[in-house]
């Protein structure tokens, strides 16, 4: 059995030890898992291909290339085309009866009351996510930025406070909340206090409802809380562990290749 594990330059250098770690862990389980950069490997224009891809890249071109070719991904292009498109996650939502916090396009008139923030459709560790307080703060970024790419949403009572729960497959591997007593932000990357949290049963349907739509492998389903209610934020498709290795002893790799093992031999 043969994989590939596809990132992106800029992904490869961050991820090195998860990189390793999973190729390893393929090792021991008889796969053979080989590391391609995109685009710089050209991989798209390969004769041989894999029994199976991960992505941990944003790039639909490569989900609907495994796809023609019947070759299993993971996660899934479903999962991945809604999961790192904020207003496709909230169409979802809406599809679903998930409640979330109200959002639109970005607009020189927002509907919704300051203070409010901004997000670009396709951001992610919280490095494109803006506060925006006041009219005075939003119109110049309105006028400036195309509203294709950005949301505006409503800012949650209890910023700076945020849940990622872990899920592979039909599994709730943990709860991790994170706090950040100097940002609205809660990113573990961007230095917030992170520790292990129960999944709460209104938690647990949420998520349920989100697995049975996308249909994932490996995800984190993030929440931020609002008036005593944890709510749904977004979905991460190429979802970071090292809040899972700095919280809990789960062998996060080692599941996962596990999981993808049995799932192809299904």
């Amino acid at each position: 059995m043969t994989g590939w594990l596809i990132y992106d330059e800029v992904g490869k250098k961050r991820n090195a030890w998860f990189i390793q770690s999973l190729m390893e862990k393929a090792r021991q389980r008889g796969i053979s898992l080989f590391l391609k950069i995109h685009p710089d490997d050209n991989i798209l224009s390969g004769d041989t291909l894999p029994d199976f891809a991960i992505i941990r890249t944003i790039c639909p071109s490569l989900h609907q290339f495994f796809e023609a070719h019947h070759i299993p991904t993971f996660n899934g292009k479903l999962c991945a085309s809604v999961a790192n498109d904020k207003w496709r996650t909230y169409e979802m939502c809406q599809e679903l009866g998930i409640f979330q916090m109200a959002t639109e396009r970005l607009s020189p008139a927002p509907t919704i009351p300051f203070p409010l923030v901004v997000k670009k459709v396709d951001g992610h560790g919280g490095t494109e996510v803006y506060l925006m307080p006041d009219e005075e703060t939003y119109l110049p970024f309105a006028h400036t930025h195309d509203r294709n790419h950005y949301i505006a949403q409503a800012f949650c009572s209890h910023p700076g406070r945020d849940m990622r729960v872990y899920v592979m497959g039909e599994n709730i591997l943990a709860g991790i909340l994170r706090e950040s007593h100097t940002d609205f932000r809660s990113n573990f990357s961007l230095g917030g206090e992170v520790s292990v949290a129960e999944v709460t049963p209104a938690q647990r349907d949420i998520v349920e409802k989100i697995r049975r739509y996308l249909c994932f492998d490996f995800v984190g389903i993030d929440f931020i809380y609002h008036q005593n209610e944890w709510v749904l934020n977004e979905v991460e498709d190429i979802v970071g562990c090292r809040m899972l290795y700095a919280c809990t002893d789960l062998d996060v790799t080692g599941l996962y290749m596990d999981y993808i093992k049995a799932k192809l031999l299904k």
